[in-house]
């Protein structure tokens, strides 16, 4: 993996990075499959950090102690990712004022990449990017239904639409009213690889799209009534299952607390542990989801760009893996949040099983004395990047982008 130093930024606005020249980026580009891998690092200026409760969870799951005291502390792990990772999408999806920092950074994301596709040269490769994420948020979603961008999420129909996996990779021309010439309009795939806050299943094995988030609005008032009794989380960074097992003991989960974990249950996503895979495996949906992430990256001339992703989901790192052995054709660039967490990812890829050196990480060059560390953050990989691929800019002052939000006389959450 390269440790080439270059400046890919404005200096009056942008971040220095090692590891990536903005022409060989334009050159992936211009001439790949682009497939994005998205974590829950992107947005976490509003959702909070899940720290260290997928370990806890896991760590849970392989405890020895009684049925009622682990179903205790799971409940209570449940509810501390429920109220902060899956609850704030109602904030989202109603575009409070809350959420307008997040959404606004996805849009000018989206905006640029959309351009990126739309200027793209190649007569071989469609319009269109591949967005793979393992967030469960609505981000995506509100940023590309605001920016008006033509987006394919697998759902089909208008009144109640359902998750047909057939729907991706479709092409989408315009055809000229007059003249009746036709152009393809850049799409993006949206893969959401643990499901989503807005998957609802129906009776049978069938998923559709809840509008309104109305499974989550049920699940919260049960919450609400069961909240006090759970566990409180006050630290995700260091949650000691240990401790918390010993907090439960001679405690039992109240009809209240019950009623919550089932509507918990019955929410369409994966949840945050190590066993999360076997839960793929077992589920059709997930699983052809997963499989077509691996697909992609065995395509000729396929480039995976990463960002917010710690790798610590080991089936997703291990398709990577080793999709970049059998794949030479295959270029992987992580974009890391910072030069610690490039000095972690190495660890996970080390030179001897990255034998085609198609493996790029890219961080923040080191700061100056008495400077600030920087960060890559999602407008970093915009403004510094994707943007300056697109050679004919045009003035900034053209496309400032202003979203309407609602703004609440508090700016609270529902919880």
């Amino acid at each position: 993996m390269s440790e080439l130093r270059v400046t890919a930024h404005d200096p009056a606005r942008g971040t220095p990075a090692e590891g990536l020249t903005i022409d060989r980026l334009r050159t992936l580009v211009q001439d790949s499959h682009i497939n994005f891998l998205v974590g829950a690092g992107t947005p976490s200026v509003f959702f909070s950090r899940l720290g260290s409760i997928e370990d806890a969870l896991t760590a849970l799951a392989k405890s020895t102690v009684g049925d009622a005291v682990k179903a205790y502390v799971r409940a209570s792990l449940q509810g501390y990712f429920f109220e902060h990772v899956l609850v704030p999408n109602i904030e989202l999806v109603g575009r409070r004022a809350l959420a307008k920092e997040v959404v606004t950074s996805y849009a000018t994301f989206l905006r640029t990449l959309n351009r990126v596709l739309l200027k793209r040269r190649s007569s071989l490769l469609g319009k269109q990017a591949n967005i793979f994420t393992t967030n469960v948020d609505m981000v995506f979603e509100v940023a590309l239904e605001l920016m008006e961008i033509d987006v394919n999420d697998g759902f089909s129909g208008k009144i109640r639409p359902r998750l047909d996996l057939g729907e991706f990779n479709t092409l989408r021309f315009r055809q000229g009213t007059r003249y009746e010439y036709r152009s393809e309009i850049p799409v993006v795939n949206l893969f959401k690889l643990h499901g989503s806050a807005a998957w609802r299943q129906g009776d049978g094995n069938d998923i559709f799209f809840d509008h309104g988030l109305a499974q989550i609005e049920g699940a919260l008032g049960l919450y609400n009534k069961a909240k006090s009794e759970l566990l409180e989380i006050s630290n995700p960074d260091q949650v000691e299952v240990d401790a918390l097992i010993t907090a439960a003991r001679d405690r039992k989960l109240s009809d209240s607390g019950r009623e919550f974990v089932e509507a918990y249950n019955a929410l369409s996503i994966i949840n945050p542990e190590k066993t999360k895979f076997a839960t793929t495996v077992m589920n059709q949906t997930y699983y052809e989801l997963i499989r077509r992430f691996a697909n992609e990256l065995e395509k000729e001339n396929s480039a995976l760009f990463v960002h917010g992703f710690s790798f610590r989901d080991e089936h997703l790192r291990d398709l990577v893996l080793r999709a970049a052995r059998t794949n030479p054709t295959l270029q992987v660039v992580v974009f890391c949040h910072s030069r610690a967490a490039r000095d972690q990812l190495q660890l996970l890829f080390p030179t001897e099983q990255v034998k085609n050196g198609n493996i790029l990480l890219v961080a923040p060059v080191a700061p100056k004395e008495g400077d600030l560390e920087k960060t890559l953050s999602l407008d970093v990989l915009e403004a510094d990047f994707f943007a300056q691929v697109v050679e004919d800019k045009a003035p900034a002052s053209n496309h400032v982008i202003e979203l309407n939000f609602i703004q609440d006389a508090d700016e609270q959450p529902h919880v």
